[in-house]
């Protein structure tokens, strides 16, 4: 099953919180309420929990994002069909209250990204287009980590991410495109922003 290209980004945070059992939302939920080869609605989704407060501020959350993005994204670049990640992945999860207050607060504004969002230049969502986009949320999975060190910054490869996912659940090229140029963006803060002295030290 795949998200609505209808309001896609208030409805995978929508989905998520109302359609699965209990009092969190596991990587594994995510799978399979959105399915293994439905790549757009759960990247979207990720990239969004990474960005939005109170949850993309819990400490180390973004880092486990961006590994979870990353063994996602690979195996897109690498061509596979079915979408594997280990149990303890499966198994990460997040309070279900922690989403309903993000939805609360930032609902809003969802709606109004929503309202931006239409299918339009789709031979920009698929074929080549979605291998490049693949190779760069892979890089911006891995930075993710290191700007945890700088407060906040993480949010910059998480917005790029979810416009990619947006891109390919609404199949929208021109969100494609403002993926490519938030990528430059992030990729930039992370080359001036992280302390690299630091990261090189934790090998």
């Amino acid at each position: 099953m795949t998200a609505s290209t209808d309001d896609p980004l208030e409805n995978v945070l929508d989905r998520a919180i109302k359609e699965t059992d209990g009092d969190k939302v596991s990587f594994g939920d995510l799978l399979d309420m959105f399915g293994h080869r439905s790549f757009g609605p759960v990247v979207a989704l990720l990239g969004l929990i990474a960005v939005i407060p109170p949850v993309g501020g819990i400490p180390g959350l973004p880092a486990a994002i961006g590994l979870i993005i990353l063994l996602f994204s690979a195996q897109i670049v690498f061509g596979a069909s079915h979408i594997w990640v280990p149990d303890f992945i499966e198994n990460l999860s997040i309070e279900k209250e922690k989403l309903r207050k993000a939805e609360d607060r930032w609902s809003k504004w969802l709606k109004r990204i929503d309202r931006l969002i239409s299918e339009r230049m789709d031979f920009l969502t698929g074929g080549w287009a979605v291998y490049i986009a693949a190779i760069l949320i892979s890089v911006l999975a891995i930075l993710m980590i290191p700007l945890e060190l700088v407060p906040f910054a993480a949010a910059a490869p998480g917005v790029a991410i979810m416009v990619f996912g947006l891109a390919f659940v609404a199949r929208d090229g021109v969100l494609m495109l403002i993926g490519y140029a938030t990528s430059a963006i992030a990729i930039g803060l992370a080359i001036t922003l992280v302390p690299w002295g630091t990261v090189a030290g934790w090998f």
